[in-house]
């Protein structure tokens, strides 16, 4: 064999080596191309699922402190007809069950079951959180 045709031979070799390297680094490429996308893709499905319990989270918070301002204006209230039917009409004492009174501690009693009902949810979520 003549030193152009050795040659030519080690050059042959060593582009069938350099396209099977090539070959191996593109799928080793694809690979890593295919988990690194489905990664991300877990990833943002896991921050969606994270910001929509904020949220909800959030929401549940601006109810209860809703909800917490409507009890206290009520209890103003109670307070307000408590004291006028003392003070004012000059009463002895003051029932549960008059009309005015009970439609007040209704209401107040209804605000704090939804409080108690959202509060506890709220919970649920952080807990379901991890935090």
């Amino acid at each position: 064999m003549t030193f152009g045709e050795r040659m030519k031979e080690l050059l042959g070799q060593g582009v069938a080596a350099t396209k099977d390297i090539a070959s191996k680094a593109g799928e080793q490429a694809q690979i890593w191309g295919e988990k690194g996308y489905q990664a991300s893709k877990d990833f943002l499905k896991q921050a969606g699922v994270k910001a929509q319990n904020l949220g909800e989270q959030g929401v549940l918070k601006l109810e209860i402190k809703k909800l917490e301002g409507r009890a206290q204006s009520l209890m103003g209230r109670l307070g307000a007809e408590v004291y006028s039917r003392f003070v004012e009409a000059g009463a002895a004492s003051v029932a549960a069950d008059d009309q005015d009174i009970a439609a007040l501690i209704g209401e107040i009693s209804a605000i704090r079951e939804n409080i108690e009902k959202r509060e506890a949810d709220l919970q649920m979520r952080r807990e379901s959180q991890g935090g």
